[in-house]
């Protein structure tokens, strides 16, 4: 017997997009005071990287999770999830050799989105329909907040302004994008729900 899900507008959307943007910017900030904290290293390395990115995947998933709970079951593993997926994504600029900070936010971001999006639909595809397309959301959301590394680098390469300049464009690209197909993959799954029932009581 399925449960009845709460009915899901652009009301949704707009609680996915800031707590996204919220949830990353102070996991960011968070992640890289206890990375700094931990190794008080003067470079920027592989284990800085990745345990800012647990920091940061586990603050910004909890708070989507906040958002997504009512409508998927067991999204608890939403933050797990998104902690791997950024470690991965911080941890991938500082393994690969590269000055350019636009390639490093590129390379991170490509991890991003497979190693945080792959777990996201391995919950979401249990619920709805064709979320296949949520790997191509993360993707692109993922792109789209890199631009916060170059734009950090210009304000400032360690200050903490520039830690909260990307925390909060990620939250902004995997708040927007990502946000509108979940919107729409949950709308999709609604309706074949209510066809189902439909089905049932004609019969």
């Amino acid at each position: 017997m399925k449960t009845e899900r709460r009915a899901v507008g652009w009301s949704f959307w707009l609680a996915w997009v800031l707590a996204s943007i919220m949830g990353f910017g102070i996991g960011m900030l968070l992640g890289a005071s206890i990375a700094y904290g931990l190794f008080n290293r003067e470079v920027f390395d592989a284990t800085m990287g990745i345990t800012l990115g647990l920091v940061t995947g586990a603050i910004g998933g909890f708070a989507q999770w906040l958002v997504l709970r009512d409508h998927i079951p067991g999204a608890g593993w939403w933050v797990v999830a998104s902690s791997l997926g950024f470690a991965g994504f911080m941890g991938t600029p500082a393994t690969v050799a590269t000055e350019n900070p636009a390639m490093a936010g590129i390379l991170g971001a490509i991890a991003l989105g497979f190693v945080g999006g792959i777990p996201q639909w391995i919950i979401l595809r249990r619920h709805v329909e064709r979320a296949g397309w949520w790997l191509v959301a993360t993707l692109f959301g993922a792109l789209v907040g890199e631009i916060g590394f170059p734009i950090s680098f210009a304000i400032d390469a360690t200050g903490n302004l520039s830690v909260i300049v990307v925390g909060v464009l990620f939250g902004v690209g995997l708040g927007a994008i990502p946000g509108a197909v979940l919107v729409w993959l949950l709308r999709q799954s609604q309706s074949s729900d209510a066809s189902g029932r439909w089905i049932d009581n004609a019969i």
